[in-house]
């Protein structure tokens, strides 16, 4: 289970107490840290990496979209105040700005189970943007093997079929290449984001899958039965990625 920190923004007491008391049952979450001064969080966040701020918006010397406005990291934002309506259509501006709800203090408790769940699915979706362009920008952007003195690129390589002590390379132009390395040797260099197990002899790439169900996957004009034990994982990675990965792939 992902395990997510918070901190709450708030000059008020008894809103630090009623944010950490509906979190009881999610103990997944934890809160590092609370404040009554939004500068006093924003010298927080320079050395601490948290997931999620519960933020007020009618502060003393700075107010919650003041603080929005200066905060420098990617943060996701709840916005929690007793002034629904008179700040709504401020508090929209900022959605584009990680904000995932915004909501009356008095209702918190009721939403905070949709909350959760836009949360998690903002921070998933992110995560995995995340992943795929830090592959982009990764140094390990070629197969340690050469062909007309060119390096091949790993977005060029379709699957990995490993038999014995050699492995055939699947290349996006139809083209199949063999080379000596063992299955082990394989997996230490491949992005583990991007190329998945799914049986043991059978390695794809998934920025290059065209379909898949529960139990299969079509790679190119391939399809393969993924093992047993690999199947929700990979189907799970596989609806969460594949939005991402095909963006990256020619």
């Amino acid at each position: 289970m992902e395990r997510y920190k918070y901190i709450i923004i708030d000059d008020e007491y008894p809103s630090h107490l009623a944010v950490q008391h509906h979190f009881k049952g999610y103990p997944n979450y934890e809160c590092v840290a609370v404040f009554y001064n939004p500068e006093n969080a924003l010298m927080f966040l320079k050395e601490h990496k948290i997931d999620l701020i519960f933020l007020d918006i009618e502060m003393p010397e700075m107010n919650g979209f003041q603080f929005l406005d200066v905060l420098e990291q990617e943060i996701f934002v709840v916005i929690l105040t007793a002034y629904e309506k008179q700040y709504s259509l401020e508090a929209h501006k900022y959605y584009d700005k990680d904000l995932v709800f915004f909501s009356n203090k008095a209702q918190f408790s009721y939403y905070l189970p949709k909350i959760i769940a836009r949360f998690e699915k903002m921070y998933e979706e992110k995560e995995t943007l995340h992943r795929v362009t830090q592959l982009s920008k990764n140094e390990i952007t070629t197969f340690p093997i050469m062909v007309n003195n060119q390096p091949i690129q790993l977005t060029d390589i379709m699957h990995f079929t490993v038999i014995g002590h050699n492995i055939v390379l699947q290349m996006k132009n139809g083209e199949e290449l063999i080379h000596r390395m063992s299955l082990r040797e394989l997996l230490d260099i491949l992005p583990s984001e991007i190329f998945f197990q799914i049986r043991r002899n059978i390695i794809i790439n998934i920025g290059h899958v065209t379909s898949f169900t529960n139990s299969t996957v079509c790679v190119g004009n391939q399809h393969f039965i993924i093992a047993l034990r690999n199947r929700k994982q990979i189907v799970e990675e596989l609806k969460m990625q594949r939005s991402y990965l095909y963006k990256i792939i020619d």
